[in-house]
């Protein structure tokens, strides 16, 4: 299995730390070990340094002579010179025989440890100088140093190793916090929040170039979204003029046929003018110069005007006003998703149908019919723009929901739709929710 690296900047923090603590914790003994041999090494040329003086000395006098004129170079040191059958024949310092015993006599210079005992044993004229030294006794203070220094540098290795990684935890923690401040700025800018900008000088710094960029970035889509804003407008303002000169002469048309189906077209023209206008306005942010719409009253309103004609049809019409509290948002924004989903329902279901505008409870308005039964997968991608299913109830209802899709997204909702009751006809709802920040 490969091991990867986390992706959390913080966990790889964490886990340097970490790795960086057990690489020192695993060097303390390898250095005690070197700190040891070092110690061993210094002792060895001291050993040997003894004897060799020893045999100088042995040209010109007797053992005994030899060893008393010997400058004894350490301490805890036994000087002994001993025959081919290991007695001793001159010794200056604590015997120690064991040693004497086991300390090999060969042509060349030998060293032995056992315990705490080091010896080398250097031959001269038939005899051998054995020099021993003994760590633990009060004179020997090398292992006592290297003891006493590696106590204190653990004492000093141990709190690193463990504050090391804590101060790396809170270095990352401190520098995460701004990256998620700044992460938070940026999930809150949206088509209407685009003068937002991720903030400059408070990143780290090889993080600014990436804020930089973002907020270049934004500038551009803030420019393409107004341009494209103000297009749209302009556009719907400037076919007004002409739909209401063709609507003039569509009214001299002498043929009532051709007529009603001219200003039919004229009509539907018009509604996406109008439709153009309002989505152009939902770019703008709610505030407080707007004033509450009255979802009762909306929804009065659109049933009292669409009421006639659905009735003339023979569908019926009724509204079911269970309240609603005030809501602050666009009340011409509103009115043309109530018209559209009333419109839809009315379009797409036969005569004898019963259509239902229902206010509340809360901020929401359902439009609900009783008509023909729809596939549950149509009802899922029927607010998908310009989606077309296979039955006539479904032709043409893709644009107008998806544009009651942004009136409700504009006032912090969504909308659902759903099977009516028992099943048959669509139920649509507009949910407005908490209207987004500025």
């Amino acid at each position: 299995m490969r091991l990867r690296a986390p992706r959390s900047l913080a966990a790889q923090f964490a886990l340097l730390h970490g790795v960086t603590a057990l690489i020192a914790a695993l060097m303390l003994p390898l250095g005690a070990a070197m700190l040891h041999r070092v110690a061993h090494h210094y002792q060895r040329d001291v050993l040997r340094q003894q004897a060799a003086g020893i045999a100088t000395l042995l040209r010109d006098h007797s053992p005994a002579a030899a060893i008393e004129a010997t400058d004894i170079l350490a301490g805890g040191l036994t000087l002994s010179i001993v025959d081919a059958r290991r007695r001793i024949v001159a010794q200056h310092g604590p015997s120690r025989p064991a040693m004497l015993a086991a300390v090999p006599l060969d042509r060349r210079a030998r060293q032995m440890r056992r315990g705490a005992l080091a010896a080398i044993s250097l031959p001269a004229g038939g005899r051998w100088i054995v020099v021993s030294q003994d760590d633990s006794a009060p004179e020997v203070v090398a292992d006592d140093i290297v003891d006493a220094f590696l106590a204190r540098f653990a004492l000093l290795l141990v709190p690193l190793i463990v504050l090391l990684p804590l101060t790396g935890v809170w270095l990352t923690r401190r520098l995460t916090r701004r990256m998620t401040a700044a992460s938070d700025i940026a999930a809150a800018i949206g088509p209407r929040t685009l003068d937002r900008r991720l903030p400059h000088g408070t990143l780290p710094w090889e993080v600014e170039p990436l804020a930089a960029a973002t907020n270049a970035a934004l500038d551009r889509l803030e420019q393409a979204f107004a341009a494209q804003t103000a297009f749209a407008a302009d556009v719907a303002h400037e076919l007004r003029t002409p739909l209401a000169t063709i609507r003039l002469r569509a009214d001299a048309i002498p043929d009532p046929a051709v007529r009603a189906k001219l200003l039919a077209e004229v009509d539907r023209a018009a509604r996406v003018i109008t439709q153009l206008l309002v989505l152009a306005e939902l770019e703008r942010p709610i505030d407080g110069a707007h004033a509450s719409v009255a979802l009762s009253a909306v929804a009065e309103d659109v049933v009292a005007d669409r009421a006639p004609a659905l009735i003339a049809a023979g569908r019926r019409i009724a509204l079911d006003d269970q309240g609603a509290p005030p809501l602050p948002g666009y009340a011409g924004a509103i009115r043309l998703a109530l018209e559209n989903l009333v419109d839809n329902a009315a379009r797409y279901t036969p005569p004898g149908t019963r259509i239902t505008v229902r206010v509340g409870p809360g901020h929401e308005i359902s439009v609900v019919d009783d008509g023909p039964t729809i596939a549950p997968a149509d009802l899922e991608r029927m607010a998908t723009r310009f989606w077309r299913a296979g039955t006539t109830r479904s032709e043409g209802f893709g644009l107008g929901l998806s544009i009651v899709q942004r009136v409700a997204a504009a006032h912090g909702g969504r909308l659902l739709i759903a099977a009516g009751s028992g099943g048959r006809g669509l139920c649509a709802t507009l949910r407005f929710g908490r209207v987004p920040p500025l």
